[in-house]
């Protein structure tokens, strides 16, 4: 564990530089690397080895060439399940420079970025799209995995209308209408998501279902739809922002309405797990957490709902469903 972010550093510097594109199916030297990458020869060599130790590349040994294991090829922008948006995210700098401020977050409970953004992470990203295309590229290649386990986990078919309320660019929302062909659908998000948000849902072919209206969650959320979804929402939040958002959502719904909130639910203090990591990288980019099923039980009965059910996928987020107390 120790020496674990050597490991993530290697990997996020040879998504950074291409390197996992520019082998792709035909097998490079490392020169040929090298000059595409723009790096030292003898140095990108020596990373090259532990690469192939950690099982990313294999190296002909005759031809002096480095190819990709099935490992390797998850490395690639194009890849399916490619890791590649992830691998960038967790590599930038100011994810860097907030882990390596853990312990003012630990002291304050506030985001330890913010002292390098001198902002909060989305003020900051809405002023730098450089940036901000790299997490969302991140965000996009989670809810591309995160999507089919969603849909597999919940049965949608008796819904006519679903809106997925601060969803991207609508990833999430076009696995939903693709498996459902007579659902209709709209995305909710701010102003500046819809260009995007419109282009890939006719991309995926559920434009004709599909809608995409502006708004803040923070102070309305449209009326009149049978399934409000949260995905990957209210990790980001303390429980005041969270609860406003749930307490937004509660006026939106009517009685037969359901709310599914897609997150990581947290089994409790003495079970390794994985939401657990994720929980502290919360803490230190957005000040939001992950939480138990308890605390998540609290939290939407002050808003006036309750839990129905909680149903697990093969990803990590759990589908809680949310019905009006």
């Amino acid at each position: 564990m120790v020496y674990g972010f050597w490991v993530s550093r290697s990997l996020q510097i040879m998504a950074e530089l291409g390197i996992a594109d520019t082998i792709g199916e035909v097998p490079k030297t490392v020169e040929e690397l090298a000059q595409a990458s723009g790096t030292h020869a003898p140095a990108l060599r020596r990373m090259l080895r532990l690469l192939t130790g950690l099982g990313v590349l294999v190296k002909d040994e005759q031809s002096q060439r480095f190819g990709l294991t099935e490992l390797g090829h998850m490395l690639r922008k194009d890849s399916p399940g490619s890791v590649y948006g992830s691998l960038r995210a967790h590599g930038h700098l100011l994810s860097w420079q907030a882990w390596g401020d853990l312990a003012s977050s630990l002291k304050t409970g506030q985001p330890s970025v913010e002292k390098f953004m001198g902002d909060s992470f989305f003020g900051y990203m809405s002023k730098h799209p450089e940036d901000a295309a790299i997490f969302n590229g991140s965000m996009a290649a989670y809810q591309s995995l995160n999507a089919p386990a969603v849909v597999g986990a919940y049965d949608f078919s008796t819904a006519k209308s679903v809106v997925d309320v601060g969803g991207g660019t609508g990833t999430l929302l076009a696995h939903i209408l693709q498996s459902h062909p007579n659902l209709r659908g709209a995305l909710f998000e701010l102003p500046h998501v819809k260009a995007e948000a419109t282009a890939r849902l006719s991309n995926l072919g559920v434009a004709p279902r599909a809608e995409v209206l502006e708004g803040n969650f923070f102070e309305k959320i449209p009326s009149g739809h049978d399934i409000y979804i949260l995905s990957q929402i209210l990790h980001d939040w303390d429980d005041e922002r969270s609860l406003k958002i749930l307490t937004n959502m509660r006026e939106a719904m009517h009685p037969g309405a359901k709310l599914l909130i897609v997150e990581t639910v947290l089994p409790g203090d003495n079970v390794q797990h994985f939401g657990n990591l994720y929980d502290m990288a919360m803490l230190v980019l957005v000040g939001g957490q992950e939480r138990t099923g308890a605390e998540y039980t609290a939290l939407v009965e002050k808003a006036g709902l309750r839990i129905h059910r909680v149903l697990p996928t093969y990803m990590p987020p759990s589908v809680v469903e949310v019905v009006p107390a």
